[in-house]
């Protein structure tokens, strides 16, 4: 079997593989996870619910080392939060997006990162995260999170 027509055959059988979701493609993303802790450096009630600033630290594939600040508006009647976030690596570059999430305890929330672009190897990034997130008391925090990247 001469090296071109191995270098066909294997192309057609991936081609094949891949249209029956057998291997992921790059449209999949990659893994992507992690987990943080950090606080609420305010708090502001308003019509909306309450305006919170978060400012955590952590590490993730991908980022390694980061820290990232939040805008996050908590429902109390529903228990609902929602916001937008930035990730910033310790090289500078950030991963944006934003979050929705739902109480599901008066300490433990669940919810979805959704990523949209950043900067640097961030700048054109998709993709989702799914997050939980454990407080003792409404003010602290530590999540964990996992889902899939696109760059």
């Amino acid at each position: 079997m001469s090296a071109t027509f191995r270098k066909i055959a294997v192309g057609v059988a991936l081609c094949a593989l891949i249209s029956q979701g057998l291997v992921p493609t790059a449209a999949a993303g990659v893994p992507f996870r992690g987990r943080a802790q950090g606080a609420a450096t305010s708090v502001v009630p308003g019509p909306a619910g309450i305006a919170l600033a978060v400012t955590a630290q952590g590490t993730a594939t991908h980022l390694g080392l980061f820290s990232r600040e939040e805008h996050v508006v908590l429902n109390p009647a529903a228990g609902s939060l929602s916001g937008d976030f930035a990730f910033t690596a310790a090289n500078g570059d950030q991963l944006v997006g934003t979050l929705a999430g739902q109480f599901v305890s008066p300490s433990t929330a669940t919810g979805t990162y959704t990523f949209s672009g950043g900067t640097g190897r961030f700048a054109s990034a998709t993709g989702t995260a799914d997050f939980v997130l454990s407080t003792p008391d409404g003010l602290n925090f530590s999540v964990i999170f996992e889902g899939n990247l696109s760059r």
